[in-house]
């Protein structure tokens, strides 16, 4: 008994010396996948940071005077503009054409709750439910404050960020996956569709002002300025050709938004408030190797209601 004892202390560190030799020849075997940091004016960043600059957390409007714990929740609905064929031509550098027309709008709930010395905590939600063949998984969140008040007008700052992604079929959609790999309707091989992810993270801050006009029912115009720093991912999950592509991209930037509208106080507990956004933004596309402006503009509205 004892002899077998040994014998099998002995043979632990063999074991544990195969182990691992395996992962090392496995680890060896399987290259790991690597993140590709593109420049800002690549056409794939370029579209991350479109659809990431639709998602912004602006105000809207300027910060109010809220009393501690006052509750205002809202739903924000904003249009995303369809693309042209060039805008839609991202992929590999800008030479191939992606699925990027799937939903015509973004949409969230917003809650806003009144903090001690004026503050208010502002949180957005967008749940994952699939909607035009795209499901977003988005959460918001911010700080905001009146820095002046006197009569009708009114100054703030707001400091705001997001984490989330969005899912879809971008690189690989249904009616291609539909046709023959290698086909003139399936020339990249996809074999069904693809379930590529967008990583929308971003951080920014916003200064705001606006007039209170009592002569109309208290309509309010307002104007934003907010620079932005745009911390985006795409990660690819198609498989094309008996090959499971995983490809992932990385691309950051800084952006400025100017915002306008109007607010107009629709009940005593009830406000709209619509508006326009734009922010610059650039891209080189081939065959050109200068840089050209492309922008976001798009509408904006917010439905609010204050419960105390």
């Amino acid at each position: 008994m004892q002899k077998r004892r040994k014998a099998a202390v002995s043979d632990r560190p063999r074991a544990a010396g195969f182990v691992f030799a395996c992962g090392l020849f496995f680890s060896a075997s399987v290259p790991a996948l690597a993140t590709e940091d593109l420049d800002s004016e690549r056409p794939e960043a370029w579209a991350m940071f479109y659809f990431t600059s639709v998602t912004l957390f602006s105000g809207l409007g300027t910060p109010k005077s809220r009393e501690l714990g006052e509750v205002e929740a809202g739903v924000e609905v904003g249009n995303i503009p369809q693309l042209n064929e060039e805008q839609r031509t991202v992929g590999f550098d800008g030479t191939k054409k992606e699925d990027l027309n799937n939903s015509p709008i973004f949409a969230r709930g917003r809650l806003t709750v009144g903090l001690p010395w004026k503050l208010g905590l502002l949180l957005g939600y967008t749940p994952p439910v699939t909607v035009w063949g795209v499901k977003p998984h988005i959460f918001s969140y911010g700080l905001e404050r009146p820095v002046y008040e006197r009569g009708p007008w009114t100054v703030g700052l707001r400091a705001y960020g997001q984490v989330g992604s969005v899912e879809g079929a971008f690189t690989c959609p249904g009616d291609a996956a539909s046709e023959p790999p290698g086909s003139p309707g399936n020339p990249y091989g996809c074999e069904g569709k693809s379930k590529d992810q967008i990583t929308v993270n971003y951080w920014g801050l916003e200064a705001s002002g606006s007039y209170r006009s009592d002569s109309f029912r208290g309509l309010t115009p307002w104007v934003t300025l907010a620079g932005n720093y745009l911390d985006t991912r795409f990660q690819v999950k198609a498989d094309t050709f008996g090959f499971r592509d995983r490809e992932r991209l990385k691309a950051d930037t800084g952006t400025v938004t100017l915002g306008i509208g109007l607010r107009y106080p629709v009940t005593e507990k009830i406000d709209l408030s619509v508006g326009m956004s734009f922010t610059p933004l650039w891209v080189t596309r081939p065959p050109s190797t200068s840089d050209d402006t492309d922008p976001l503009l798009n509408a904006r509205s917010v439905l609010s209601y204050r419960f105390r």
